[in-house]
């Protein structure tokens, strides 16, 4: 890491020569983006880690990088040779940052307000320096790739209705216009798309709404005719994006309906995560029955220069990534991935978002687990998928932490809840098997599922810390509860499900009648991913018989559903992944 050893002694001469006591960075850029463009990667630059989660703060005597559980493994490894502490969240002993400031305000005398405060300069909080921007001499431009349109038959509303909705709900709020500055809002309700951001369909820009006239920042170069005309359908006209800055409608973050109204997904968007489901599993078939096929024969098989594959090397994580790539793209309506893929082989699945690269990257070789967690930016939907499958032998304790983790993953799926429910009173139910053996996972069970838009999206959560946001009808989010063993293995199941009414005729045809007036409306889960869950790893007996009819009917769902699309090979071959236990 001596490129971080030397960015940080630069910083620290700077910050000397300014004046500055300690320098504070999120790992953000100016719209709060998951993924960022490599123009906004600040700190991967500063100090080597790759993690979406970071805060950084440097002194002249320390640099301190606190991240979440999701990249302790893979940040200490990151890290390693670099100035950098790392400060793992949640941790007992390790101080927040907020914290940690109020004891550097104390030692120093300083007037810091808790984490808000960029940097400290002369002792005043000054939030418009940066500094990185001084030192990083060949940063990357912005991207400034074509805006496209996005077709309303797949977004299943009219832009000019989608505004219309949003600023009513803004008037009766007694906002007069909506400022946005998170790109996938922006994208949502323009029904626009871009490729700005890898692996999200969003463009970089700014957009202030208003019945009086609206206006988008963005870079013109980024503008067709086409979208220019579009957009003037709507009376929004174009600002340069710099001027957003300035701009005083940037006032306008008051109440903003978006996120929920994004959140649940109308029915043109449920029948197209459906379609979305298909062709992903289609792939996904092709996928694990060709690398089983691979691995029976023993072939060793390489990337070459040109990208292609062939006979020479080993069947590596890297290799996995890049078939799966090509499986996918082989299905219509493809577009990208939906974030970088994480295959990771034993030891390296303990890592929760560990990625393969050059640097890191290990041969499918032995006995083990294999968590291979991907998904798909379909124009007609977003998928996202984990599965965790055995390969040669499997020890009687990956078994059984295997079959616990499912059983949690299972007790989400069927649940059944009064409407009105949060994300966090659920959590429960896909972490108490794993509790009873002394075991948990330190992050969410669920994250809501954008509609090609972004993988990860609010409001609604299910995890374990309180989130106020009730479960909605047409609600599309994760289930993939966990267990990483550091230095072992990691095992992570995950579908995608949808929020729905719980019809008690139908769902539940033996219950005993009742007075739904009385009793109130339930809510249920639908499972949208079809992809089979490899059965060979499950302790059978661990199952209760609602949890091993529920893991049968699924599979059984799975080839009934995709076996008409196959070729007969990959069709006999899920057949016998699918046979009931």
């Amino acid at each position: 890491m001596k490129a971080s050893l030397s960015r940080v002694k630069k910083l620290r001469e700077l910050m000397q020569k300014q004046g500055i006591d300690l320098y504070v960075m999120e790992n953000n850029d100016p719209h709060e983006s998951e993924y960022l463009p490599d123009h906004w990667k600040e700190i991967e630059w500063l100090s080597g880690f790759r993690g979406e989660v970071a805060t950084v703060l440097i002194t002249q005597e320390e640099a301190l990088l606190w991240t979440d559980s999701r990249f302790f493994i893979s940040g200490e490894q990151q890290l390693k040779g670099s100035p950098f502490k790392l400060m793992k969240m949640k941790v007992a002993g390790v101080p927040t940052v907020a914290e940690w400031l109020d004891e550097y305000k104390a030692q120093h005398d300083t007037n810091c307000t808790g984490g808000d405060c960029r940097i400290l300069f002369n002792n005043k909080v000054d939030m418009d320096v940066n500094l990185i921007s001084r030192i990083w001499k060949d940063r990357p431009a912005l991207p400034m790739n074509e805006i496209e349109l996005y077709p309303e038959e797949l977004s299943g509303e009219k832009t000019a209705d989608r505004i219309h909705r949003v600023l009513e709900a803004v008037e009766e709020q007694g906002g007069k216009g909506l400022w946005l500055s998170a790109l996938d809002e922006i994208a949502w309700v323009l029904n626009l798309r871009g490729t700005d951001i890898a692996c999200t369909p969003i463009f970089i820009s700014y957009l202030y709404l208003s019945n009086k006239g609206s206006m988008l920042f963005v870079h013109e170069e980024k503008l067709t005719d086409e979208v220019r005309t579009y957009l003037s359908n709507f009376n929004i006209t174009i600002r340069p994006y710099e001027e957003a800055a300035e701009s005083p409608y940037r006032s306008m973050v008051g109440f903003n309906p978006i996120p929920l109204m994004k959140g649940i997904k109308n029915a043109v968007e449920i029948e197209g995560y459906c379609s979305a489901m298909l062709k992903d599993g289609i792939a996904l078939t092709r996928f694990y029955h060709w690398l089983e096929n691979q691995l029976k024969a023993g072939e060793e098989f390489c990337i070459k220069d040109d990208g292609t594959f062939g006979i020479g090397g080993e069947i590596t994580e890297m290799n996995l990534v890049q078939r799966l790539i090509d499986f996918r793209r082989e299905q219509p309506l493809y577009r990208d991935e939906s974030f970088p893929a994480i295959v990771a082989w034993n030891e390296h699945a303990a890592m929760p978002h560990y990625e393969p690269s050059r640097d890191h990257d290990t041969p499918i070789t032995g006995d083990g687990l294999l968590l291979i967690d991907t998904g798909g930016q379909y124009l007609d939907g977003t998928t996202d998928i984990t599965r965790t499958i055995g390969i040669g032998k499997v020890s009687r304790a990956m078994k059984r932490d295997y079959t616990l983790v499912l059983k949690g993953h299972i007790r989400l799926a069927r649940a059944v809840f009064p409407r009105g429910t949060r994300g966090d009173q659920l959590d429960v139910l896909a972490r108490i098997d794993l509790w009873r053996d002394g075991k948990t996972y330190r992050h969410g069970t669920s994250h809501g599922v954008g509609h090609y838009l972004g993988v990860h999206e609010g409001p609604e959560s299910v995890r374990m810390e309180h989130n106020p946001q009730v479960l909605c009808d047409g609600m599309v989010f994760s289930n993939e509860p966990a267990i990483y063993l550091g230095g072992k293995y990691g095992i992570r199941h995950e579908n995608l499900v949808l929020v729905r009414p719980f019809d008690v005729a139908t769902d539940a045809p033996d219950a005993t009648p009742c007075d739904p007036t009385e009793q109130g409306e339930f809510q249920c889960l639908d499972t949208l991913t079809l992809c089979y869950i490899d059965t060979s790893c499950v302790i059978k007996n661990l199952l209760d018989k609602d949890e091993l009819a529920w893991l049968n009917q699924y599979n059984k769902r799975v080839f009934d559903t995709l076996a008409p699309h196959l070729a007969e090979d990959d069709r006999t071959w899920l057949e016998e992944k699918c046979k009931a236990l």
